[in-house]
């Protein structure tokens, strides 16, 4: 099947990535270009492949069981899942071609690319999961590989941030698997499509299905489990975060999706009103702690770590609807948020590869020094809060939009919430703007910038401007 095929080709590409990188004393001064275009060939390869077989994704539920058994691993794509595995797809393959000439000469730089390709793999499988193992068993892929990201530097910084994330995740993992045991003891099953025999099970349903959502927000860095994450981001490289920010968390957010959708037609049931409940006030304070967080910051890349957890409150104040726009708006914002995040991590790397490199004070003037530096940034940003034409504005406009089809004074006031949350972002991604655009510092010079150090936060921002222009390339798709 083409789904378990594009993971097959990454796991593999991953193994010659690291195979390329024991031939440095042959390739010389081309190794770190030689492994990047394995990486870049292998998503190329898979993202090629999922666009073949893209109408099958939208014209129903894809499902593949490779072996018939109680516990078998299974698989089950539908048209949600569809556009965050091309998001997934579309994000590694711009990094790696970011990163074939940005990373730099390092020993470890196939082990990089490797963990690069089976982080992504490992986010289709979670995204493709049927069954509450087999997201267990993505999810754990997942992290281990971003361990061996965040500590990519190998500095004390990046290591302490590595140990941080890694008691935080397991012990995520764990609440999830106490959810998941639970669940197996009321229903005597886990399989996602069977979760509804959970309204009958009272509060002990309840109760399984908030673990599980509860591990995961650990990983998706809702409030209050969300401070690991601006550590792990301002300790790895700018591209790290590209990935990281924009595959691991949406990935996982995108698991909590997968547990919620079973529940949408019961909608009204006491098990639904009580999960709903709790989401809505983490919604609604992970979005607020996220952009008060953001607005203290001097360095980019741990503001856009705070904003990263403002966004992962709305698209969860949009899941907690429960309804079917909810669902389509948090896979809109998993797209929009995906690319433009992505584009945004790689201009910090404009000031320097490492963390000071991303200060406000090293990027300030860069946009007057380079024009296009300073349009990619501006663009960024008014992409982040959403400003037409690029497409975040229809996905919080959606996100708003299914917030209010509910009709009740909760969702009434946290969509009240998510507007004004938009708003307060405003004030510390113009600043960003300002700074870098639109001050000049006299003395300041941008270094010429690489065509392949460009290409892909372009390439990212055109398809964020060609959604907003045309929605209906991705609405028409979900909706």
């Amino acid at each position: 099947m083409w789904l378990t095929g594009i993971m097959e080709v990454l796991f593999a590409g991953a193994m010659v990535s690291v195979v390329v990188d024991t031939g440095r004393a042959r390739l010389g001064g081309r190794r770190v270009l030689a492994v990047g275009a394995v990486a870049a060939v292998s998503l190329s390869a898979c993202l090629a492949e999922f666009l073949a077989n893209w109408s099958q994704a939208q014209s129903g539920p894809v499902t593949a069981t490779p072996v018939v058994s109680a516990f078998a691993t299974l698989y089950t794509v539908d048209k949600f899942g569809a556009l965050v595995i091309l998001t997934v797809l579309v994000v590694g393959l711009a990094v790696a071609v970011y990163s074939a000439t940005s990373v730099g000469e390092r020993d470890n730089v196939g082990l990089f690319f490797a963990l690069l390709q089976i982080i992504v793999a490992c986010a289709v499988g979670l995204v493709s999961a049927g069954d509450l193992l087999t997201v267990f068993l993505f999810w754990e892929g997942v992290s281990i590989s971003a361990y061996g990201l965040v500590s990519f530097e190998r500095r004390d910084v990046s290591l302490e941030a590595a140990m941080k994330y890694f008691f935080m995740a397991a012990s995520g993992s764990l609440i999830y698997l106490y959810g998941v045991a639970l669940t197996y003891s009321a229903i005597g099953s886990i399989r996602l499509s069977e979760l509804p025999l959970l309204l009958s099970s009272g509060s002990l349903g309840l109760a399984s299905l908030l673990l599980m959502l509860l591990g995961l927000g650990v990983e998706a860095a809702l409030f209050p489990v969300h401070m690991w994450l601006p550590d792990a981001y301002g300790s790895s490289p700018a591209l790290t975060g590209a990935l990281h920010g924009r595959v691991v968390n949406e990935a996982v957010l995108f698991a909590m999706l997968k547990v919620v959708q079973p529940l949408v037609p019961y909608a009204g049931s006491d098990l639904v009103r009580g999960a709903q409940v709790a989401l809505v006030a983490v919604a609604a304070m992970t979005m607020l702690v996220g952009n008060l967080g953001a607005m203290g910051q001097t360095n980019v890349r741990r503001m856009l770590a705070f904003s990263s957890v403002a966004q992962m409150g709305y698209m969860l104040a949009a899941l907690s609807t429960f309804t079917v726009l909810g669902l389509a708006a948090v896979a809109f914002l998993i797209w929009n948020q995906g690319i433009v995040k992505a584009s945004f991590f790689m201009l910090t790397g404009a000031g320097g590869k490492d963390y000071e490199g991303a200060e406000l004070d090293r990027l300030e003037g860069l946009g007057q020094s380079s024009k296009t530096l300073g349009v990619l940034f501006s663009s960024s940003a008014l992409a982040m809060v959403g400003s037409p034409p690029f497409g975040t504005f229809w996905a919080e406009l959606l996100a708003v939009e299914a917030l209010l089809s509910v009709g009740t004074d909760m969702f009434f006031g946290l969509a009240v919430v998510l507007v004004l949350n938009i708003v307060l972002s405003i004030a510390y991604y113009f600043r960003v703007v300002n700074r870098v655009a639109l001050v000049s510092v006299e003395g300041k010079e941008a270094e010429p910038m690489k065509p392949s150090f460009l290409l892909p936060p372009v390439a990212l921002l055109a398809l964020s401007v060609l959604t907003g222009l045309v929605p209906a390339l991705i609405l028409g798709t979900i909706l």
